[in-house]
């Protein structure tokens, strides 16, 4: 690997090790066995590494951004739920292979072309199934079990619709960026009306309100990009409004995250518990942190998954903070970027799904860790516990690696 690739590489294993080291000598400790942990990992960044070089040698190095988010993300689940710290290892390694997979597919986007609308078929179907056989947590019914393992599924839809918008948008831009009321041209509106209607009602059906902002986010971004008309990120900012008060009026559970984002002390030990203590330990961090595993956020519940950027944020301070935002902005600059230099337009449109993805979903679980707006119950994109997220984001990370990687000719 050339030095910066390594340079690059070593630095995520480096963090991993440290925070190893930090926790032994801390009262929280360490999991059992954590030096297989940080070897897993260590061999997951460095083959997924080679695995880029060899094969998208003229990517840029996203995967090193990705690998220091999944090591924060590592660190605090041996930090927070040391019991699972072992399953996070092993999604991190399966969402790396899966990477390679999203690469392969992403250096042969013109066959990816063809499934556009079978992607869009295959998220309502994954929302109907979710309906018909999911489980709830927390009042949202977004969990299916396969094979004796929980998969979220509203991450896989995410992925479906990132393929359809891009091959929709791709195909109609032309469409969009002509004068005139978009109304006169509703036929060829006709496949994305049909499709956001579609997930609008099962998401909301789903009591997964989270997610669909995140989407409507998504498309309202990307429909701007093709049509080059600013008004479609109001209709989006007015749509996602609706949707809020919606959801306020006619779901107990949604009312309740407000109440508490709005008034947390008025219940502190009962429904406000969460943000109560989040924002103790948010307070208690500092510039430079507590150190890791001398902080409060154990006393978050669900903290590993819900609050994870709180509990970076008081261990690690201000400035681990800082770098946790900094990482998803080189991210998302990074895959625009990539985007903006791709000749096709499919490709533009995919790669640019993905980092607007990818950001929105941060910036929407970031403010509500920081009460900006009522949490959402969304994961922090390589940093929070779960598999399906990281398996999820690593494969469409890889999209984004192989177009980025293509020669441009």
């Amino acid at each position: 690997m050339p030095w910066r690739s390594t340079v690059l590489t070593v630095a995520p294993i480096l963090f991993v090790v440290l925070a190893w080291l930090a926790l032994e000598r801390s009262p929280a400790g360490t999991p059992p066995h954590a030096e297989r942990l940080v070897v897993e990992f260590a061999v997951s960044v460095v083959a997924g590494q080679l695995l880029v070089g060899l094969l998208a040698p003229e990517a840029p190095p996203l995967l090193a951004v990705a690998a220091m988010l999944a090591a924060v993300g590592l660190a605090f689940t041996m930090r927070l739920a040391p019991e699972a710290a072992p399953a996070q290892a092993n999604w991190i390694a399966a969402g790396i292979a899966a990477m390679v997979a999203g690469l392969a597919a992403g250096r042969q986007a013109h066959l990816l072309r063809r499934w556009t609308y079978t992607a869009g078929v295959l998220a309502i179907a994954t929302l109907g199934a979710t309906a018909l056989f999911g489980r709830s947590i927390n009042g949202a019914r977004l969990w299916i079990e396969v094979a004796g393992q929980s998969v979220q599924t509203t991450e896989l839809i995410k992925a479906f619709l990132v393929v359809f918008l891009a091959g929709y948008l791709s195909r109609e831009a032309g469409v969009f960026a002509q004068p005139g009321p978009l109304l006169a041209r509703w036929r060829f509106l006709f496949p994305l009306l049909v499709l956001w209607l579609g997930t609008l009602g099962s998401l909301v059906a789903l009591r997964d309100l989270g997610t669909l902002a995140i989407l409507a986010a998504l498309a309202t971004v990307m429909l701007s990009l093709a049509s080059r008309r600013p008004g479609f990120l109001a209709a989006g900012a007015l749509l996602v409004a609706a949707t809020a008060v919606l959801g306020y009026t006619t779901m107990s559970h949604v009312r309740t995250r407000v109440d508490v984002w709005l008034h947390p002390f008025a219940d502190p030990l009962g429904a406000g518990y969460q943000t109560v203590q989040a924002t103790f330990a948010l307070a208690n961090g500092g510039v430079t942190g507590t150190g890791l595993g001398w902080g409060m956020a154990d006393t978050i519940p669900a903290a590993v998954t819900d609050y994870v950027f709180v509990a970076v944020a008081e261990e690690l301070g201000l400035a681990g903070a800082s770098g946790v935002i900094l990482a998803f902005a080189l991210l998302v600059t990074g895959g625009l970027q990539a985007a903006a230099r791709r000749p096709d337009a499919y490709e533009r449109f995919l790669a640019a799904a993905v980092a607007i993805l990818m950001g929105v979903q941060a910036a929407v679980i970031i403010a509500g860790n920081l009460r900006l707006v009522p949490t959402t119950g969304v994961t922090l994109p390589f940093v929070s516990y779960g598999g399906s997220s990281l398996v999820v984001n690593f494969a469409l990370l890889g999209l984004l690696l192989g177009i980025a990687g293509k020669p441009r000719g």
